[in-house]
């Protein structure tokens, strides 16, 4: 089924809840995409590939006919291991490379979300990890929500620094 007729099918087109953009075009996150118009709404935005980061809120069944869905679980309120970050970054350059658009999403869209678009900001914009959580936070209120997630984004740091991506 083509994306317009799915499109065209949807009753309804509604913002997922703490929808915001973080690079224009290339990264947006969210919390869930929980409706038909939550997914509908994303690939209006131009969305072509959903990172889902809880296996306990996936994005509503239609998203599947119209984006690339990754998903890379973490548990609530935990930091992301190294070799999840990775994983997200590999989506990224992936995307990057494929001139697609990425949204990410766990449950509220704030934890860890908010830590993996930090890591993105310091991988692609070559931002320090305070300055990067502080990025993330003015534009996602709420956003990497324990020392231990803000210390993962400092841990990233030093990945990079080691040359591992």
């Amino acid at each position: 089924m083509s994306h317009k007729k799915v499109l065209a099918e949807c009753r309804y087109i509604s913002e997922p809840w703490n929808f915001s953009w973080v690079v224009n075009g290339k990264i947006c996150a969210c919390a869930c995409p929980s409706s038909e118009g939550n997914v509908a709404f994303l690939r209006k935005e131009g969305v072509d590939v959903i990172v889902t980061l809880s296996d306990e809120t996936p994005p509503h069944r239609s998203a599947n006919k119209l984006f690339k869905c990754h998903l890379i679980h973490i548990e609530e309120f935990e930091d992301p291991s190294m070799e999840q970050i990775s994983k997200f970054i590999s989506i990224c350059d992936e995307a990057n490379r494929e001139k697609k658009v990425v949204c990410v999403h766990c449950r509220m869209g704030r934890g860890r979300t908010g830590v993996l678009l930090a890591c993105y900001l310091m991988k692609y914009y070559g931002q320090a990890p305070g300055e990067a959580i502080c990025n993330v936070r003015l534009m996602r209120p709420g956003s990497v929500e324990t020392r231990e997630q803000e210390r993962a984004v400092k841990n990233f740091r030093d990945y990079l620094a080691w040359g591992h991506l």
